[in-house]
């Protein structure tokens, strides 16, 4: 059941990147490995667009100030698809 949930929440993220793509220079197939960065070329403040559409999608507050900050401190500061998505499986409240 945890798959299938992950790929409920891929398939969000993927169709919300969709929408918001528009604005961004990637014409390229998004999968589990892309990077936000530097594969869609995102901005700082297009991953928090990004976080912002996706608790709205949920309804529900999600500690993405706290997730930025631990990529912050990495060496690489990117972010990979399948790691967002990860993210948001952790702490989603799913009625449980």
């Amino acid at each position: 059941m945890p798959e299938v949930i992950r790929k409920a929440i891929f398939d969000t993220v993927l169709g919300i990147l969709n929408r918001l793509a528009d604005d961004w220079e990637y014409s390229g197939e998004i999968t589990p490995s892309t990077l936000l960065v530097a594969d869609l070329g995102l901005e700082s403040i297009d991953v928090v667009v990004l976080g912002t559409t996706i608790q709205k999608h949920y309804n529900q507050l999600l500690p993405f100030a706290e997730f930025f900050a631990e990529i912050g401190q990495r060496e690489v500061r990117d972010i990979r698809i399948d790691e967002f998505v990860e993210f948001i499986y952790q702490h989603l409240d799913r009625g449980q």
